[in-house]
């Protein structure tokens, strides 16, 4: 175990370091009347009541606050308040925390806040809130307007960092707190910290113990020294704040979701040496040595390239700039960092180094729902996902009756326009430079299209109709991504199915047939009479449309579904209360899997299947076409399983020129 000892103006407390050593907790709780066990819901599912064993001290009583940066506001603080105060919490009442960033950051500011002041004590269990948000007594909350601009400076009674919490750490969060790791080793000069990371990557990586309290110590020992020396950032303390001021943009304009503090830190860091580069003629050697570190621990660390008002007036409004000038941590020309204000300017003229790379979104219009892809590409001999943001999908109905009159209906039309009006919204909110939307069978099939597409565009998005061929050729480019084999891609969708093959990104044969689940429902069970009859004709009517395709089964292939019906097949056999697209992506289902969801939706009237885990209550009704025609499409293809992926014609639009 090892301690370190901070002091600070009118503070002393001790930082304990070691594995297994979450007892020493106990010698820290005397004299206190009532003690508040704060943590969230993730993590308290795992630690709360281990801890609470271990203390077997009546005086505990817990709270659990919500999973995730978007509930660090005074709201959720209020609620924390009214439960203390309900429960009789006074000033000789200690707060002690159990968790990441955001439970460190609201139980150090409510202990500051609470009837003017009580104590707390961190107990972080995160990588990032070990070397940084349990440490140095910032507290805070975040506002609309930007990260942490509520707060409060409050000393800890002592911070107990046990590393036996990375172990159950997520691969992305420990990423994450690498980003606050590395930013502490460019600010000493002499960089040794720096090397150790590098020389110690694979046992950092792989959770030794050793290499963690290691690593753990120099961080804490960095962030201690500089603290002492000034504890409300006054001067040196601004140092840490490297990354941060284009990173708390980017945090902001993701409004705090899809996006980590560490992967944040990490593009503001390259974004402030590329500015020291125009300013200070730094050396690029060092750039790319820093970039490779970052990369080293899964950290995507390249900057985005926003619109020049968009960047700017998001970074005025970070707390730590005033009187108009924006505040940045800049390295000299010997590598050692200062803190000075940068015009705009220069600013600028670094935003546009990374103009190849910026935020794009991908809109699918289908016949049953939209869905949206955004994603960070790198734009120069073609276009690559750097990163994926987010995929969000919303069941519209746009293609309803379209197969028995011909038109789209005005409400459905009404439905999928406010759908897009909600995408381009989230798109501008992130930032995004492009915005593009393809609308499929449903949109083709229609006499009144031209009426729906020009309701799009007057949204600002830049929207095509296209052929059911085209739609299958983005589904192979989507999946050529991940898929090096010879595949042959199924899109059962609302109003048509799509059929590719091909290999290596190269197509052998693509095909669009009139058959989909809101056409087959339609068509068989438009009044929910699921009948053996009904189900036969169907079965028949699937079989006759396929006929050109069924030359098919004499071909070599791995069976690829992509979208709704696909992915419900898992989330259905996994009874995923959750839908968890990384759970998805790339997951098997056997053909008497699917003949098993089958029977399960068929065993339950309308209202009892939108109660089916797994199942999406608004794909409820068109479920059993969608996987009346998956079934026989592979027992006339003899296939006997489908490996299902996420990486669609959404994908395939992404790094496409022209949809």
């Amino acid at each position: 175990m090892k301690s370190i000892e901070v002091r600070t103006l009118g503070e002393k407390y001790e930082i304990l370091l070691g594995s297994g050593i979450v007892d020493r907790l106990k010698s820290y709780l005397n004299g206190y009347d009532k003690i508040l066990l704060l943590t969230n819901e993730e993590i308290g599912r795992i630690y709360y009541n281990r801890v609470v064993a271990q203390l077997n001290d009546e005086r505990v009583v817990g709270y659990f606050i919500p999973e995730g940066e978007k509930y660090k506001n005074l709201e959720t603080i209020s609620k924390i308040y009214d439960f203390m105060a309900e429960k009789n919490f006074s000033r000789k009442s200690l707060i002690v925390t159990l968790g990441g960033g955001v439970v460190c950051d609201m139980g150090g500011f409510t202990a500051a806040t609470y009837m003017r002041g009580i104590d707390f004590i961190q107990m972080p269990t995160s990588l990032l809130a070990q070397v940084d948000a349990s440490i140095g007594g910032k507290t805070g909350v975040d506002h609309p307007s930007g990260k942490n601009l509520i707060g409060a400076f409050k000393q800890p009674k002592a911070v107990l960092i046990d590393v036996e919490f990375l172990k159950t750490l997520p691969e992305k969060e420990f990423s994450s707190g690498m980003g606050e790791v590395i930013k502490h080793s460019l600010i000493l000069e002499d960089k040794w910290y720096l090397e150790f990371l590098e020389k110690n990557s694979q046992d950092i990586l792989n959770l030794k113990s050793d290499s963690l309290i290691e690593m753990i110590k120099s961080s804490c020992e960095i962030k201690k020294e500089i603290v002492e020396r000034d504890e409300f950032e006054q001067g040196d303390r601004a140092l840490l704040n490297l990354g941060h001021t284009y990173g708390h943009t980017l945090e902001k304009l993701f409004n705090f979701q899809d996006i980590t503090h560490g992967e944040g830190v990490a593009k503001g860091v390259i974004f402030e040496l590329e500015l020291s580069r125009v300013l200070n003629e730094i050396d690029e050697n060092f750039i790319t040595r820093v970039r490779k570190v970052f990369q080293l621990y899964g950290l995507n660390c390249e900057p985005i390239s926003y619109e020049d008002r968009v960047l700017i007036e998001v970074m005025k409004k970070d707390k730590k700039n005033s009187f108009d000038k924006i505040n940045f941590i800049l390295f000299d020309k010997n590598r050692k960092v200062y803190r000075d204000s940068v015009d705009i300017d220069t600013i600028l003229k670094v935003n546009k180094k990374f103009s190849n790379r910026y935020i794009k979104g991908v809109i699918d219009i289908g016949t049953n729902s939209c869905r949206l892809f955004l994603a960070q590409v790198y734009d120069e001999n073609g276009i690559v996902i750097e990163r994926e943001i987010c995929k969000d999908v919303e069941i519209v109905k746009l293609g309803e009756d379209v197969n028995r009159n011909g038109y789209l209906k005005k409400e459905a039309i009404e439905r999928t326009v406010n759908c897009l009006k909600g995408y381009k919204l989230k798109a501008d909110s992130y930032g995004g430079k492009s915005l593009i939307a393809f609308a499929t069978s449903a949109t083709r099939d229609s006499k009144n299209r031209d009426e729906f597409l020009s309701q799009v565009e007057e949204l600002g998005i830049d929207i095509k109709c296209i052929a059911g061929e085209r739609e299958a050729q983005l589904n192979f480019l989507g999946n050529s991504i991940v898929f090096k084999d010879r595949i042959l891609v199924l899109d059962i969708g609302g109003g048509s199915t799509e059929f590719t093959l091909g290999e290596k990104g190269e197509i052998e044969f693509v095909r669009s047939i009139n058959i989909g689940a809101v056409r087959g429902t339609e068509k068989f069970f438009k009044t929910g009479n699921y009948t053996f009859e009904n189900i036969e004709k169907c079965r028949a009517w699937i079989r006759e449309m396929i006929e050109e395709v069924r030359f098919l089964s004499e071909r070599e292939f791995l069976l690829v579904g992509v979208a709704g019906t696909a992915t419900t097949q898992i989330s259905v056999d996994k009874k995923m209360v959750d839908y968890d697209s990384s759970k998805v992506h790339m997951s098997e289902i056997t053909l008497e899997k699917l003949k098993d969801n089958l029977k399960l939706f068929l065993s339950k009237n309308g209202e009892e299947r939108k109660q089916i885990i797994g199942l999406e209550p608004k794909r409820a009704d068109v479920i059993v076409a969608g996987t009346l025609i998956l079934i026989v499409i592979m027992e006339e293809l003899n296939q006997k399983k489908l490996v299902v992926s996420e990486s669609d014609n959404l994908n395939g639009a992404m790094i496409s020129k022209i949809v």
